[in-house]
């Protein structure tokens, strides 16, 4: 089964039995642990603005009405030159100059510890404080690595997994550290923040509230407790480790004088894109999971009469990261699984003005808009669904 099903249905149960490690429970090393929507988090306010938080803003939220508890979370992505597991055996070596992008996230502990599930607070604190890192589920097995395991980013610093905790622990990201151990090695953008809230405000209100500190750039978004499909920034998006799991993953580097833009392992486009004549859209390269869903899409848009719906394409896969910002998270058409259709009409961040046509044949087929997103991209299609698997 591919995880291309997975999206609409996050509490799908799925457990990683990590053989090579043995079998424990929560409390001791994990080894075995339950990754996919089986964690009950602490409730909690999820809030986070396009392009990041600002500088300071732990202080801010804490001074904020009606505010019992909060933490900041960082992101970046870090570029892996190997992994080593335990007895210094090598299991991921990207051939040079390629390296493999993973996504790090890191947070202030005691802040953190009241937003942590009572089962996996202990190892996580402890690790955490201990300097090691702690590791998604679907990290560990995509990684093939487990406790006393270590990955080695570009520069020599390294991480030592401390635990394997459910994704829902660790925001999703694939690795998750103090903020004494991020900053130095490159985790130092704000994401988002969670809060916990007396009162009980509604998402609309609590935005007001804390728009004022967020200073000038986008609004802030705010999910009410339960809400968002994941609990970290841009919560209805696919986190990167996610994108692995369903379209595979690849080694890159950043573009020396270009860095918003990657420069791809080839062996990725070997193995996964290809070049494919789409109805109304024309020729183009795309992941091979995506044409089919993609070419049922627009020959139903024209069996359907409404062929004058598509007006312009703009592309499939383009190795890059979001917006072309080198600070920013990869973006999905890196993978190939992401199209563009209408760009013309719809730019970046204006009123999207998509055909309803257009937009009916796409989410019957798996595509999610992204002229839904808190700053819309009304051109962009996300492929997030396999119809019909699983």
């Amino acid at each position: 089964m591919t995880r291309l099903s997975r999206t609409r249905s996050i509490p799908l149960v799925v457990v990683l039995c990590l053989s090579f490690l043995g079998t424990v429970q929560p409390g001791a090393a994990a080894t075995s642990v339950l990754v996919a929507g089986t964690t009950q988090l602490p409730p909690a306010y999820l809030m986070w603005r396009t392009g990041g938080l600002p500088a300071r803003m732990a202080p801010k939220l804490e001074r904020l009405n009606g505010v019992q508890h909060s933490v900041v979370v960082a992101g970046d992505t870090l570029w892996m030159t190997k992994s080593v597991l335990a007895d210094g055996t090598i299991v991921d070596p990207p051939s040079v100059p390629y390296r493999i992008p993973l996504e790090v996230m890191s947070t202030n502990v005691h802040d953190m510890t009241p937003f942590l599930p009572r089962a996996w607070r202990d190892d996580v604190v402890q690790t955490l404080r201990d300097g090691r890192a702690i590791m998604g589920g679907s990290s560990a097995a995509l990684r093939r690595l487990g406790v006393g395991d270590r990955v080695v980013f570009k520069g020599g610093d390294r991480l030592t997994i401390g635990a394997i905790v459910p994704d829902e622990v660790t925001a999703w990201s694939e690795l998750m550290v103090s903020r004494d151990v991020g900053k130095p090695i490159g985790v130092k953008h704000d994401r988002f923040a969670l809060l916990d809230m007396s009162g009980h405000p509604s998402q609309a209100r609590l935005a007001r509230r804390i728009a004022p500190s967020l200073g000038p750039g986008y609004p802030p978004r705010v999910r009410e407790p339960g809400n968002a499909t994941f609990r970290r920034q841009g919560d209805s998006v696919w986190p990167p480790v996610l994108m692995k799991e369903g379209f595979g993953e690849f080694s890159a580097y950043p573009k020396p004088h270009d860095p918003g833009y990657l420069r791809m392992d080839p062996s990725f486009a070997r193995q996964h894109l290809v070049s494919r004549k789409v109805p109304l859209l024309g020729r183009f390269t795309c992941h091979e999971l995506v044409f089919p869903p993609l070419i049922r899409a627009m020959r139903r848009l024209r069996a359907q009469g409404h062929a004058d719906a598509v007006r312009n394409f703009a592309g499939c896969y383009n190795a890059r990261m979001v917006m072309r910002i080198p600070t920013a998270s990869i973006s999905h058409h890196s993978w190939g699984a992401a199209v563009d259709i209408n760009s013309l009409s719809n730019p970046y961040g204006a009123q999207p003005h998509q055909p309803p046509a257009l937009l009916a044949v796409m989410e019957a087929n798996g595509f999610t808009w992204g002229g839904r997103w808190t700053v819309p991209d009304g051109m962009h299609f996300e492929y997030v669904e396999s119809a019909g698997v699983g």
